[in-house]
């Protein structure tokens, strides 16, 4: 409850006229239900132009879809109401199947598509006097072109007045997010301090949430929409840094575990943590540090120790967290450069697509099954009943299921929507059922109005009490609906917004509930195999091997989206993540190795039998002692051949790769102990 910003003021203010900017345009064109503009508005209103330029659009796009699939259900099948009912819960089923799979701007338009049918279709069963198609299609084509304004309205006020950018907050995110993995990397460094998982899945979770951020700044009014490659790019390689310091954190305890560290790479790291804590470091430091780190590498032979390729995996994750380091300060620059029109806007490296973020079928298939169910079940309820006011019961039951379900957390949301759709009943009915009716003019109106909408609009912009108060000001709108209907009166409010909207809520609710119970335990074990899957995969793959970056960027959001559904295994969950930055390391590596396979071939070491061994172990859930030892002296055989390699070019960097899958793999084995090589020509 503390005092408002004047940014918060803004935004409450911007809400005000968007939504009578919405209503004067539906009035003034003599729409049936002139009050679904505004509430449109409340919808889509968001604190970042961008945001909202792309949720309206989106919106506009799904309720033309959902209008022509509205008008065709209608027409073909009004006189069959069960099965009409069964053909919209299947219509929200498939758009909520497609819009799980996507992980871009262009979702909402499937979840738009997939509420618009019913709200179009049940609104128009509940208010039918006489089967008509002129009726049915004048009807589904007014609620388009009501909530339409309502979009458009939002898209004018909140990008045209005072703006604020999605442009600036990514790239404000980005600085802070280079800034605390800049911190977490310096205090591995200089004080040995095993930090856990906390920073790695803050830094993972961030960067996810900035690259689907990202997809409104085509979108955006800010400058920063013509750097979005860049930006994008630069995401990218904030994401690559990530596997290395975990990697370089756990080199680090190892060694100062097992007392092997040296004092010279003690001051080195020390130099490097340093050279990190400077804002602007130059290219002669960067220089120099990568010369110490090579002059600090030991002689390898077939005979080198554990000991020494531990140094040698150090030192090559070393190497690449300094150039990572340049590359992003040389990217934060050019996109700098570029919001001047020093710089191209479109980088010559390709940043990584957001199609490749994780897709899970699966549970999508899933979801959408218990959508079909569960609206079925609330329309056979309205149906079975009789209850003309209950056609509210199915369309509230597929907006929050469509809108929430999707969500790790949905439980928890529906009772929230429930909760604030309880405590929007009192001001509704009160608009209703005493301010409707003691307003002659529009300046009257807008004037009685104005106090509830820009104080709403103040909780909207505080993240905090957005989602609340969006669904305490959507059930106010969706009341004042009923004017329009003639229905403003205490029993169809009762009717209408009290009982059928929080019976339908409820369903949602319920269904949810029974769903998620059955689908946690479940979900959260299949996508902890689909990492080793994705491994698998990976190590099977044609001899043209994935870029780093992109694997990078797929491991990470995929770890992103798994570690919130730990929370289930209790003591067990810190296990459980490490195992996972360790299976991304894995990953990584392995794509590392195969980027070095024609010069290892050269060398005369092939890397296939390996991939291959690799490539079955993660397909497979368990594995015999026997298995383990067999892979395990595989790894180690591989590793000595390199540790031989008559030719130094790439012999570190495969060292560390094979290091790496060794640690990660089997983290309690023995150390590496070089076998006494016998030759053919000594035979």
């Amino acid at each position: 409850m503390q005092k408002p910003t004047w940014g918060e003021l803004l935004f409450g203010v911007k809400c005000f006229l968007a939504a009578m900017l919405a209503l004067y345009i539906a009035l003034r064109l003599g729409l049936p239900r002139p009050f679904w503009a505004p509430m449109a508005t409340c919808i889509v209103s968001q604190s970042m132009a961008g945001s909202v330029y792309v949720r309206g659009m989106s919106r506009l796009v799904g309720t033309l879809f959902g209008t022509v699939a509205s008008i065709f259900l209608l027409i073909a099948f009004v006189n069959y109401t069960v099965l009409l009912c069964f053909l919209i819960a299947l219509w929200v089923g498939v758009c909520m199947y497609f819009s799980m799979l996507k992980r871009t701007t262009d979702a909402y338009v499937y979840t738009v598509a997939g509420f618009t049918v019913p709200v179009i279709i049940f609104s128009v069963l509940g208010d039918i006097n006489f089967i008509n198609v002129q009726y049915i299609t004048d009807m589904a084509i007014a609620r388009a072109e009501e909530t339409g304004i309502g979009f458009v309205s939002a898209i004018l006020i909140h990008s045209l007045i005072f703006p604020r950018h999605v442009g600036s907050t990514v790239i404000n995110q980005m600085d802070a997010v280079r800034k605390d993995i800049r911190q977490w990397i310096t205090t591995i460094l200089k004080d040995n301090t095993p930090l856990g998982n906390a920073p790695r899945l803050n830094a993972a979770r961030i960067l996810t949430d900035l690259r689907v951020l990202s997809a409104n700044l085509p979108h955006d009014t800010s400058n920063e929409k013509w750097a979005v490659a860049n930006i994008r790019l630069l995401q990218d390689r904030l994401t690559v840094v990530i596997p290395l310091i975990t990697s370089i954190e756990d080199s680090v305890m190892e060694l100062k575990k097992a007392g092997k560290l040296p004092e010279y790479w003690e001051y080195l790291l020390d130099n490097i943590a340093s050279w990190l804590e400077e804002d602007n470091p130059t290219p002669e430091s960067a220089q120099w540090l990568r010369e110490r780190i090579r002059h600090g590498l030991p002689e390898i032979t077939q005979s080198s120790s554990w000991d020494e390729v531990l140094i040698v995996h150090l030192a090559n994750n070393l190497e690449k967290l300094v150039t990572s380091r340049e590359n992003c300060a040389d990217q934060r620059r050019t996109i700098d450069d570029c919001l001047k029109g020093k710089a191209p806007a479109a980088p010559k490296t390709i940043p990584v697509s957001l199609n490749q973020l994780t897709k899970d079928r699966h549970l999508a298939l899933l979801v959408s099954a218990s959508a079909i169910f569960s609206i079925m079940l609330a329309s056979l309820f309205w149906v079975a009943s009789g209850w003309n006011a209950g056609f509210c019961a199915p369309m509230m039951t597929s907006i929050f299921y469509l809108s929430f379900i999707r969500n790790d957390n949905s439980v928890a949301a529906l009772k929230k929507v429930l909760l604030f759709t309880i405590y929007s009943l009192l001001p509704a009915g009160f608009y209703l059922l005493v301010v409707m009716y003691s307003t002659h003019s529009f300046e009257s109106l807008m004037l009685l109005f104005a106090p509830i909408v820009i104080i709403g609009g103040i909780f909207m912009a505080r993240p905090a009490t957005a989602f609340g108060t969006t669904i305490f000001m959507m059930g106010i709108w969706s009341t004042t609906t009923m004017y329009d209907l003639d229905m403003a009166n205490a029993t169809s409010f009762m009717n209408g917004q009290v009982f059928a909207q929080c019976i339908g809520i409820t369903m949602a609710l319920i269904s949810a509930m029974v769903f998620r119970s059955f689908d946690a335990e479940w979900t959260t074990k299949r996508l902890l195999a689909s990492v080793s899957d994705e491994i698998s995969r990976l190590a099977k793959s044609a001899r043209t091997p994935p870029p780093v970056i992109q694997t990078s960027v797929r491991m990470i959001d995929r770890l992103s989206v798994i570690a919130p559904r730990l929370s289930g295994l209790g003591s067990g969950k810190d296990n459980a993540i490490a195992s996972l930055f360790g299976q991304m390391r894995i990953g990584v590596n392995i794509v590392y190795l195969m980027h070095m396979r024609s010069r290892l071939e050269r060398n005369g070491i092939d890397i296939a039998p390996l991939l291959k061994v690799i490539s079955d172990w993660f397909g497979k859930r368990s594995h015999e002692p026997s298995e383990q030892d067999a892979m395990l002296e595989q790894i180690d055989d591989m590793l000595q051949s390199v540790c031989n390699m008559p030719s130094r070019i790439r012999q570190n960097s495969a060292i560390a790769a094979l290091t790496g899958i060794r640690r990660d793999l089997f983290p309690d084995a023995s150390p590496y102990y070089p076998q006494t090589l016998v030759f053919k020509e000594a035979v």
